[in-house]
């Protein structure tokens, strides 16, 4: 194919390359079918029930195509940027069956894993973080304070939650509050470093928000968590770090995800080096679709400066880019190999994005030297 030999011929490293077979295998497999049908022959159809299918039928043309969309898009998340769907939607219904869990004992709450949720928290070494900007509302009669940020609203206690500089704070005083050390987010534990939160504020001047993958098993995670939290919070810099709280879950190739400024890459990276020689065994060598390959199982991706909902990570807006090429395909009624590949790479070119370096926003520059062999 025309178009396909002349991103190939494009200089870079071997990630392009692989990244522009499994583009062609997308645009060669992956077939929209009626009734919200996404097929693929390699797995199970993504398909609805039929009364669901009724119902859907019934529903603005608008809002049917964008049910459409947002499948394929789930469709590309789950099957090829993180894997994570491959396993429910396989073909093979024995091989599912014998790589379920045998151990039927039930020991999660609300979904949570709580035994593996505990070695993950017990493994986080940071003590909480200062959170600036609350404003006192409130003096109670027993010294303990009302204060209020962006809507919310908090009661503390001096001695815990205030730095001691600020512990006699009174009314309309700004002060900052002492916040956990982890967070739970959508199937993740998140650590917080000492030194907060990687914040998007203060990262998206001069400093885009960067992501580094982890495929490690569930044991693996445990151990990052804690080689990865007690290095950064040594060098105290913003930094948050995530990883799944069911080990059931470790079947896809982000099981945990670091979060930094892209200015501390340099510091990091040092970091990274010292826990991929000591963990190495613990890694898987897949990565996310679109990242960047530091070493096998890591690699790394911009936070993405232009999305399509408030709320998108890198690999659902990367997803929604193809999502958008291959509907516009179906949608002339032209679903062949060389238009849909034309219209993916006229819809990254929409966003200034370049195929050979998907990982990066539109005019960042690469400063992401991979890990030392």
């Amino acid at each position: 194919m025309q178009l396909l030999n002349s991103l190939i011929l494009q200089p870079d490293n071997n990630l392009s390359q692989a990244l522009l077979n499994i583009l062609e295998d997308i645009v060669t497999k992956i077939q929209i079918q009626p009734n919200f049908c996404i097929y693929h022959p390699n797995y199970k159809p993504l398909k609805l029930p039929d009364e669901a299918v009724e119902r859907f039928q019934k529903l603005p043309l608008n809002l049917q195509h964008k049910f459409l969309n947002s499948q394929l898009c789930n469709f590309l998340y789950g099957i090829y940027y993180n894997g994570a769907s491959r396993t429910a939607l396989s073909l093979d219904i024995n091989l599912m069956d014998s790589t379920m869990p045998k151990n039927l004992e039930n020991n999660t709450y609300l979904g949570v894993d709580v035994a593996f949720y505990e070695q993950l928290h017990l493994s986080n070494k940071g003590i909480g973080y200062f959170d600036p900007g609350w404003q006192v509302v409130v003096e109670e009669n027993d010294r303990s304070l009302v204060v209020k940020k962006s809507g919310l609203t908090l009661h503390i206690e001096r001695d815990r939650h205030l730095r001691d500089i600020e512990r006699n704070a009174i009314a309309g005083d700004i002060v900052a509050v002492k916040m956990p050390r982890n967070l739970v987010q959508n199937g993740f534990y998140m650590a917080v470093g000492n030194a907060g939160l990687s914040s998007h504020a203060e990262t998206a001047i001069n400093s885009p928000l960067v992501r580094v993958y982890f495929n490690l098993s569930p044991e693996g995670a445990v151990a990052v968590m804690s080689s990865l939290t007690q290095q950064l919070n040594t060098i105290y810099i913003p930094f948050t770090f995530k990883a799944l709280y069911n080990p059931s879950d470790y079947d896809r190739y982000d099981t945990a995800v670091l979060y930094f400024g892209k200015t501390q890459y340099s510091v990091i990276k040092v970091v990274l080096q010292d826990i991929y020689v000591n963990y190495k065994p613990y890694f898987r060598e897949e990565i996310p679709l679109f990242t960047k390959s530091l070493a096998p199982g890591l690699a790394l991706a911009e936070e993405p400066n232009h999305k399509f909902s408030e709320k998108e990570s890198f690999g659902i807006n990367r997803c929604q880019i193809v999502t958008n090429a291959l509907v516009e395909a179906w949608q002339q009624g032209d679903e062949s190999k060389g238009n849909r590949m034309a219209l993916i790479q006229k819809q990254f070119a929409l966003y200034d994005i370049k195929l050979q370096h998907p990982y990066l926003n539109s005019n960042s520059h690469d400063i992401y030297a991979p890990l030392s062999s």
